[in-house]
């Protein structure tokens, strides 16, 4: 019989602020923590599912990458997929069009399921975006760049004779394992690409620095190139925030407080560090030059044109030219070394262009070209209405300007860091 009078001597286990505030934190962490593993996952994509190294990114491979994406969406998602951008749906119907049409009248290849891959991770990374939030996705990639930045130099540290050896004799780069598909060269630019995560913080100077001495030491001017990209990046953003805080102020009507105690001792500790990196950098050299050339890389950049390095990008390129003149509308992804090397019959020691917009114009024609830039121009016009102040917008308008010199188009850190981003922006429910 039921007793309506009377209240049952139970009660209710309810969460208190102070619990919901544990609880809402601890999902934080889980979800950063996850995240970083993705973005590290990404850096660091010559690990294969097996744990070994890839020499280069010119097959399909399972990747270490590829796993950390699935386990995480599982983890994160729970089944809530956001809507994609329009930009990108077009992009990726151009491509994908443009690829088979050219592969019914040339020769196939697995490639294309890298247009898949990269569609996967941007859309997968889009939800992710969504449902951690902007707070959440900036600390793990900046957690996952500094992670990356200790496991590149523990590694160079093992392999201190071999870059002995090198300076000793120096041609090339130095005979050691990269940790990021496509050799040190790849690796160093997504070392310096991922200095932009930590924009704004304690942490860029010594990082960009670091990113810089490793590019140096790796003897890539690529690496270079994308350490002062990155500073200007840095510079635009420091202007798009003094800048927004003055039109806040003044729409507040109040007047810009100077940096607090907090700020000025973040600085100088930025500049502590820095000092220290610079001492060290220089003693480096010191020691450099007990074994070998310390201005090789100098020498790199003035011997542009003339050496077998860059001789052999512009070689690239005005290959590409050609076979972009025989085949406008394309050959279709992974089809441009192959029918650049039977145009002028010899042999080509690469497995893409060096210019994602040359790579797009011979692989996917005048439609993949045109897809690109409007792409492009997207992202550089929503990095300008953000004031240049959104880290990952700021990261993926670097590619599209490395992209010059460096790349494919269908590299997965490219869509995993556009993608979180599109879901940040869209906003949702965070964790």
């Amino acid at each position: 019989m039921i007793n309506h009078g009377v209240t049952p001597d139970v009660t209710l286990q309810r969460l208190t602020n102070r619990d919901r505030t544990r609880l809402t934190s601890m999902r934080e962490w889980i979800a950063t923590i996850t995240l970083a593993a993705v973005v590290l996952a990404a850096q660091a994509n010559a690990f294969t599912l097996s744990g070994g190294l890839v020499a280069d990114d010119a097959g399909v491979t399972p990747k270490l990458s590829h796993a950390a994406l699935i386990i995480a969406s599982a983890l994160l998602l729970r089944g809530r997929i956001a809507r994609p951008r329009a930009e990108l749906l077009l992009y990726f119907v151009v491509m994908i069009t443009t690829t088979l049409m050219a592969y019914a009248l040339l020769e196939s290849r697995v490639a294309v399921l890298k247009l898949f891959i990269a569609l996967y991770v941007a859309v997968i990374a889009g939800a992710m975006g969504r449902v951690a939030g902007p707070r959440v996705v900036l600390r793990a990639c900046r957690a996952a760049s500094v992670a990356f930045l200790l496991i590149i130099t523990m590694k160079n540290a093992q392999h201190i004779p071999a870059f002995v050896a090198h300076l000793a004799s120096p041609s090339g780069h130095p005979d050691v394992p990269s940790l990021s598909a496509g050799g040190l060269n790849i690796e160093a630019t997504w070392l310096g690409l991922s200095s932009i995560f930590l924009i704004g913080t304690a942490l860029f100077v010594p990082y960009v620095l670091m990113a810089a001495a490793t590019s140096m030491v790796y003897a890539t001017r690529a690496g270079i190139v994308v350490a002062v990209v990155a500073v200007i990046a840095a510079l635009a953003h420091a202007w798009g925030t003094r800048r927004a805080a003055r039109i806040a102020a003044a729409t507040l009507g109040t007047t810009p407080r100077p940096g607090t105690r907090w700020v000025r001792a973040q600085r100088a500790f930025a500049l502590g560090i820095a000092a220290t990196a610079l001492v060290g950098a220089l003693a480096a050299v010191s020691y450099v030059q007990q074994y070998g050339d310390a201005a090789y890389v100098a020498r790199r950049f003035s011997t542009i044109g003339e050496e077998p390095g860059s001789m052999g990008r512009l070689t690239l390129w005005r290959g590409g030219l050609t076979v972009f003149a025989d085949y406008p509308f394309g050959v279709g992804v992974g089809n441009a070394i192959p029918v650049l090397r039977r145009v002028f019959g010899v042999d080509v020691p690469e497995d893409n262009l060096h210019n994602i917009y040359l790579q797009h114009a011979v692989e996917t024609g005048i439609p993949g070209l045109i897809v690109l830039l409007l792409f492009a121009a997207t992202v550089a016009r929503r990095a300008l209405a953000t004031r240049c102040t959104d880290h990952l917008l700021l990261f993926v308008a670097a590619y599209f300007v490395v992209g010059v010199i460096q790349f494919t188009g269908v590299d997965g850190m490219l869509w995993l860091v556009y993608g979180l981003q599109s879901g940040v922006s869209s906003g949702g429910d965070h964790a």
